[in-house]
């Protein structure tokens, strides 16, 4: 890094980067031979051109990937600037508000080096850090949002900064661990992080339980107009909405300062973190109908954790609903359902008379 940071941080973040090159740590590279990697060169060194793209290969681009796999990417650090490296730095870019061409030129080294620095320490949320929630940055955040992909929470670049897409994971991780779903990271969190051991994003053929387990879990989570379609690049959760287009009655439009989920971005969060299938990869209800994991079939064949979508026809929708099945109590027929701003995720008596799909894997 550069001779400026001091001698502590460039330590930290020097052990950081030899964990991300050799395989080791929380941040793994699918490690090239160590003998066909360039050795890594610091990015505002006089040895790398002032602008690195596509088709550059040498020590500048190992650095480059190793500070990226430091941030959240998940690249093979190989010194070879291709098509993965790209998209890598775009996603880079579009996260820290940076022109997002591809290109690490002087504005994109700067703000990954910063980044990759504030990544590459940890400290103990438990004993070095307050309450954390929307606004907070520093280490602490840079911790959390690590922890957080470790769950598998959300998709989120580690930079210290606690933004929409922070509390969205935040929230997912309150809601999988059955805790008051707030965006807050209080000690209850904390003991959580702590106690818990992440697992893997469920894979394989659909687990109806989980499914519906997931989308339980959501439960008195507020509707959100666009709530849940990583408008921010949040990936899939209650999130921020957006006003575009909102007609509803309550005045003004709350989607912009209320996180929550409208009625596909339940469905998207219940196949998400249920079955690791990303319908639509936050489209409407529509494009989730032409979703390659959904098959058409009739009403008489539905059965727990199929959808209904309701529309003009079968794939110009407006709203849809996850069948939950018998409730054994009541005897009646179960949907979760996000229906209307104004009111919260529902487990409520199932509407027929939709179009009805089943999702494989």
């Amino acid at each position: 890094m550069t001779t400026l940071l001091p001698a502590r941080r460039r330590l930290s973040l020097g052990l950081a980067l030899a964990a991300a090159l050799t395989g080791v740590g929380a941040y793994t590279a699918t490690a090239a031979s160590a003998a066909t990697v360039p050795a890594p060169i610091p990015l505002t060194s006089a040895a790398c051109p002032a602008n690195l793209q596509q088709g550059e290969a040498d020590g500048c681009v190992t650095q480059l990937q190793a500070e990226l796999n430091l941030t959240g990417a998940a690249l093979t650090v190989d010194g070879q600037f291709g098509p993965a490296t790209d998209s890598a730095v775009r996603a880079f870019q579009s996260a820290h508000q940076l022109t997002a061409d591809g290109i690490a030129g002087p504005a994109t080294k700067t703000a990954l080096d910063a980044a990759a620095t504030a990544a590459s320490g940890t400290v103990d949320l438990r004993t070095q850090c307050g309450t954390l929630q929307t606004g907070a940055s520093g280490q602490c955040v840079s911790t959390l949002q690590t922890m957080l992909n470790t769950f598998n929470a959300g998709r989120l670049v580690v930079d210290g900064r606690f933004g929409p897409a922070t509390d969205t994971a935040v929230r997912n991780f309150q809601a999988a661990q059955g805790l008051t779903i707030d965006g807050i990271v209080g000690t209850d969190v904390k003991t959580a992080l702590y106690g818990s051991t992440p697992a893997p994003l469920p894979s394989g053929p659909v687990d109806v339980t989980k499914v519906l387990n997931a989308a339980k879990s959501y439960l008195g989570v507020p509707y959100v107009w666009g709530g849940g379609h990583s408008l921010r690049g949040e990936g899939p959760g209650p999130s921020l909405g957006t006003c575009d287009g909102y007609t509803g009655s309550i005045q003004p439009c709350p989607a912009d300062t209320t996180a929550g989920l409208d009625c596909s971005g339940l469905v998207r969060a219940a196949f998400w973190f249920g079955a690791g299938l990303d319908l639509a990869n936050g489209g409407d209800t529509t494009e989730q109908t032409l979703d390659k994991h959904l098959t058409p079939i009739t009403e008489a064949q539905r059965r727990p954790g199929d959808v209904e979508y309701f529309g003009t026809d079968a794939h110009n929708t407006t709203h849809v609903v996850l069948y939950a099945g018998t409730d054994p109590a009541t005897g009646a027929d179960m949907m979760y359902e996000a229906k209307e701003t104004g009111t919260d995720v529902h487990y409520v008596t199932l509407r027929t008379g939709g179009y009805w799909y089943h999702v494989t894997a």
